[in-house]
């Protein structure tokens, strides 16, 4: 018995070293980095002036940082049901037996995997564009005239066409986890539920849905860890810090590395970006333990 601890601990160790080294140290750090007025993020811990609250009263009373908030809030929760509800769609129409079920998973799925920035940028300079614009010309060719004149990249259109990008690549991740869930539901309850004379609605409701309540709290954990992280698409849709698109990451970025709009040496402050980086992830610790406490596991 001495041994087979002996062994164990020898084969832990390494990964709770790494544990502690990249992911404990760094949170410890930031969290006391929080409240301290830090010049630059390689300052050391004697270079630090603690300043009690204050980067998180600096947080709250600012007009963009409470923007980015409501921003965050909209893409978790309005970008949070169109998305995965298009996934939960495509996934019970590709496992529904359609022909070429492969092919259309894979083509669903190809965005994902293309490099955020090189997607953001496809449709800012060619799907977006108001003047050549794919949009601009199909529209046009439609002669739907209201659709043709849309601005997409005006200031108060920016959200709706960063979520429609974000939306197009990520939908086939959340899509695949589902069709990976419904395949593993036995067949067995679908064809005993056909002979009681159910239709595809009723299985769905009483059978693919029940049984994916695990899954489904999964992709809805995913989705707000990639939510609380949504950097690149409001990044490159963030043009001069537009109040529609920026994110608490973004904001975080601004005020710890600056930018190419005007921000001086005197604005930066790591501290204030360490309490935003705190709040987000007191944001995530929240959500995981109310989506666990609504909705709990078949264990439980």
């Amino acid at each position: 018995m001495h041994k087979k601890k002996w062994f164990v601990i020898r084969f832990l160790t390494p990964a709770m070293l790494c544990l502690l080294v990249i992911f404990l140290y760094p949170m410890v750090r930031t969290v006391l980095m929080s409240f301290h007025k830090v010049g630059f993020v390689t300052d050391s811990m004697k270079e630090w002036k603690f300043v009690r609250l204050d980067n998180y009263v600096k947080l709250m009373t600012s007009p963009l940082f409470r923007q980015s908030l409501v921003n965050i809030l909209k893409i978790w929760l309005i970008g949070g049901v169109v998305i995965l509800g298009l996934a939960m769609l495509y996934s019970v129409i590709i496992t529904s037996g359609i022909k070429g079920k492969n092919f259309w998973r894979s083509m669903l799925y190809l965005p994902h995997i293309i490099s955020s920035v090189a997607l953001a940028t496809m449709w800012l300079q060619y799907v977006f564009d108001n003047q050549y614009g794919l949009l601009k010309r199909l529209f046009t060719f439609l002669y739907w005239d209201a659709m043709a004149q849309f601005q997409w990249t005006a200031p108060e259109n920016l959200f709706l066409s960063m979520m429609i990008a974000y939306g197009y690549a990520g939908v086939g991740f959340y899509m695949l986890i589902m069709v990976a869930g419904i395949d593993g539901i036995s067949e067995d309850y679908y064809e005993a539920s056909r002979i009681e004379g159910a239709g595809m609605v009723k299985q769905f409701f009483y059978i693919t849905l029940p049984m994916l309540k695990d899954i489904i709290k999964r992709t809805i954990i995913l989705y707000s860890a990639a939510a609380a992280g949504f950097f690149v698409y409001s990044t490159l849709f963030s043009f001069n810090m537009e109040n529609a698109t920026v994110t608490p990451m973004v904001y975080m970025y601004e005020v710890v590395f600056g930018s190419s709009i005007g921000t001086t040496a005197e604005d930066l402050n790591v501290g204030a970006g360490a309490a935003a980086g705190v709040l987000i992830m007191a944001l995530v610790l929240i959500v995981n333990a109310v989506l666990n406490r609504l909705i709990p596991t078949e264990s439980e």
